[in-house]
């Protein structure tokens, strides 16, 4: 039991660094089970591992820039090579910059470099065309990967600063920039000297302490005109409390003349009688109109009797 537990750590470790070696497609290829209804373990159209072996596009040599920065060398050159193929000149820079710097521990191939850099120079009006200038001056200015020519490189960097590339303007105003550095993090050119009586920008608590100087300086009389904008350990003089001044009650107002509606002393309430006999008498009209009518009515139907009986 022990060594079965044994052999299946020992076994685990090395596959756990084995993944975490293989740095393939930035994390390693899509785990393969070999079930075709495994979906979850499918190479999907957005995955790196996917979009290296597809025909040069824009995106496609974007990735190639992700692949190099996260570490996949050889998927990276993969990329560039048919991006610069199919004349890509942002893959031209990346590509230079990798044998520059012998990305991969690869031997550095400065030559080559320079000769990417020269025809992404060349490629027309493109911002990586302007870098291509900036990049080829330098290696013309350093003599890396191409002879030493500070005539030429000048030519280059003045092509690009002309479409506004701010490091080739640098050069060409201090003879120094820093847009292309060596391994040891060393710009190109010469480095102007640092004038030690430039003055340098005070800190802010020395020019607090600075500020605290001038003030102890000050003669006694001109001491109390900044009395409220020092900053000292004694506290400040308060400033003396004046009494408040009396309330003054305003007047009462003086009453309006006009007319007044005086209050009933009572209040106007209606006879419980009167409503009770109208009433009454109303009831007695219709009373007395009723017998009328059937008084009125019974001579006729007397004679409708007697001519029905005859």
């Amino acid at each position: 039991m022990r060594r079965s537990t044994g052999a299946a750590m020992l076994a685990l470790f090395f596959t756990t660094a084995a993944v975490a070696a293989d740095n393939r497609f930035c994390g390693g290829p899509v785990p393969q089970t070999g079930e075709p209804t495994d979906l979850a373990h499918v190479v999907g159209d957005q995955t790196l591992e996917y979009i290296v072996d597809q025909p040069a596009s824009l995106m496609v040599c974007s990735k190639g820039y992700l692949l190099e920065k996260c570490g996949d060398h050889d998927n990276a050159r993969k990329v560039f090579d048919k991006c610069i193929a199919a004349g890509y000149i942002g893959a031209m820079i990346w590509k230079a910059l990798m044998l520059q710097d012998g990305a991969g521990g690869v031997t550095p191939d400065l030559p080559a470099a320079a000769e990417l850099m020269h025809r992404a120079a060349l490629a027309g009006d493109s911002p990586y065309a302007t870098l291509g200038k900036l990049h080829y001056a330098s290696a013309l200015q350093a003599g890396r990967g191409v002879p030493k020519d500070e005539t030429e490189a000048r030519k280059w960097f003045e092509a690009a600063a002309r479409d506004g590339n701010p490091d080739a303007i640098e050069f060409l105003r201090t003879g120094y920039h820093v847009g292309d550095r060596d391994g040891q993090a060393r710009g190109t050119g010469t480095p102007p000297p640092l004038a030690s009586s430039e003055p340098t920008q005070p800190l802010p608590g020395e020019l607090f302490e600075a500020a605290q100087r001038t003030v102890a300086d000050l003669p006694a009389q001109v001491m109390p005109h900044f009395s409220a904008r020092r900053l000292l350990d004694a506290p400040l003089a308060t400033p003396p409390v004046r009494p408040p001044s009396p309330v003054e009650v305003p007047p009462p107002p003086t009453p309006v003349a006009g007319r007044h509606l005086a209050k009933l002393a009572e209040p106007l309430v209606q006879p419980a009688g009167t409503a009770s006999g109208g009433l009454a008498a109303l009831f007695g009209v219709l009373l007395l109109s009723g017998a009328l009518r059937q008084s009125l009515r019974a001579p006729t139907a007397r004679r409708s009797l007697s001519l029905y009986q005859a």
